[in-house]
């Protein structure tokens, strides 16, 4: 693979892994609050949804947006915006509903909006690696 390569994965390759820390992050605030409150309640703090939100999203957009130039398939784009219409969700449902139910809808949607936004950026990265694409 040559540097022209790495660097327009970069993006995507960004995308990854940010989109696979908010996961892991919803995943682990359950246990957390239940073994290690303290820890919990921390990461818990809406700052960090909407740090981590404010980060994926224009990330994702950029990189899906961008690289339409590249290979014209809009299937990336597609499942991103998927993905970030349920994270949006899913910080709305615990911003106006707050009880345990939101919560559940929260870090349901999260995860599988996370889990879209990995789809769409390794589906990126191998749309931009085809051989009808021009680098």
């Amino acid at each position: 693979m040559d540097t022209n390569t790495n660097e327009s994965e970069l993006t995507d390759k960004a995308g990854i892994l940010f989109s696979a820390l908010c996961c892991i992050h919803c995943m682990a605030i359950p246990f957390l609050i239940i073994f290690a409150p303290a820890i919990g309640q921390y990461f818990e703090n809406p700052i960090i949804h909407m740090l981590g939100m404010g980060l994926v999203i224009p990330l994702g957009l950029y990189t899906f947006i961008s690289k339409l130039k590249v290979h014209a398939d809009k299937r990336p784009l597609y499942i991103g915006i998927v993905g970030m219409i349920f994270l949006i969700a899913g910080h709305l449902f615990h911003s106006f509903l707050g009880n345990e139910t939101a919560e559940i809808i929260e870090i349901a949607s999260s995860i599988i909006g996370g889990a879209s936004l990995i789809a769409a950026h390794v589906l990126n990265i191998k749309l931009c690696r085809c051989h009808t694409c021009h680098h």
